[in-house]
């Protein structure tokens, strides 16, 4: 099965503060990934270091066979850019404009980077409304929605780049639990789609019952890294019980 995301060695450090010290895993395509883990552990660091938002210090990502970083030094300006081109990415915030309504939001960027006619991407914003239950919200401000519907918006804004992966940094940390649900719905849809997906969250539930890999990150290294049944009921690693059983 393709590999889509290579990580070796990953080390990134604030300071004196090493955040993350020697992370390793891979994600197949069509595969769901949940990272966990206590604050602190290096989660939204690792995640935030696949798409160029942290820098990298040490080690290797490989993303879909290119290197992204490599032997210290990132890949040239233009592969880069391309690389980067084939991952969306959604934050706990949603960081929507809130000077422009939802499909202005969903438009700015693929019109700026021109990666269509205006007509194409129109049609591509209503179609991905859609999916996400949001067709009459089109004109609407982002004052005038619920945070579960923000989300829901910002989802579907990164999927207007038409990414081969998604990552998600604790995408309904912000939400209430009805709220939540909504999300949660939106991205087991695009799971059910053979989406490659990474998604940092503290949902152990729909952890366990969405990803195919659990990787448990603890003090800046994977402490696990298997099938949900293998980390999160079947581990003999006393840190990760520990954490369960306070979350659980």
């Amino acid at each position: 099965m393709k590999k889509m995301i290579e990580v070796k060695n990953l080390k990134k450090s604030f300071g004196d503060l090493q955040v993350l010290k020697d992370v390793s895993f891979d994600i197949s395509e069509g595969e769901v990934a949940a990272v966990l883990g206590p604050s602190g552990s290096g989660k939204s660091t690792m995640l935030r270091s696949l798409i160029d938002l942290e820098t990298i210090d040490g080690g290797s990502v490989i993303i879909e066979g290119e290197s992204f970083f490599k032997d210290g030094a990132y890949a040239p300006k233009k592969q880069k850019k391309a690389i980067l081109d084939k991952m969306g990415m959604v934050f706990q915030h949603f960081n929507l404009f809130p000077h422009m309504n939802i499909t202005e939001n969903m438009l700015c960027a693929p019109l700026c980077t021109k990666q269509g006619s205006k007509k194409e991407l129109q049609a591509l914003c209503g179609e991905l409304l859609e999916k996400v239950g949001l067709s009459d919200k089109k004109d609407a401000m982002p004052s005038q929605l619920s945070g579960g519907q923000k989300q829901r918006v910002a989802i579907a804004r990164a999927l207007m780049r038409k990414p081969d992966i998604m990552l998600f940094d604790e995408p309904t940390s912000s939400l209430d639990p009805e709220l939540t649900k909504e999300v949660l719905d939106v991205i087991k849809e695009l799971s059910a789609e053979k989406m490659t997906m990474v998604i940092v969250t503290h949902e152990i539930g729909f952890a366990a019952e969405a990803a195919d890999k659990i990787i448990f990150l603890d003090e800046g290294v994977v402490a696990a890294c298997g099938t949900p049944d293998e980390v999160l009921k079947n581990s003999e690693n006393e840190r990760i019980n520990a954490f369960l059983n306070k979350v659980m």
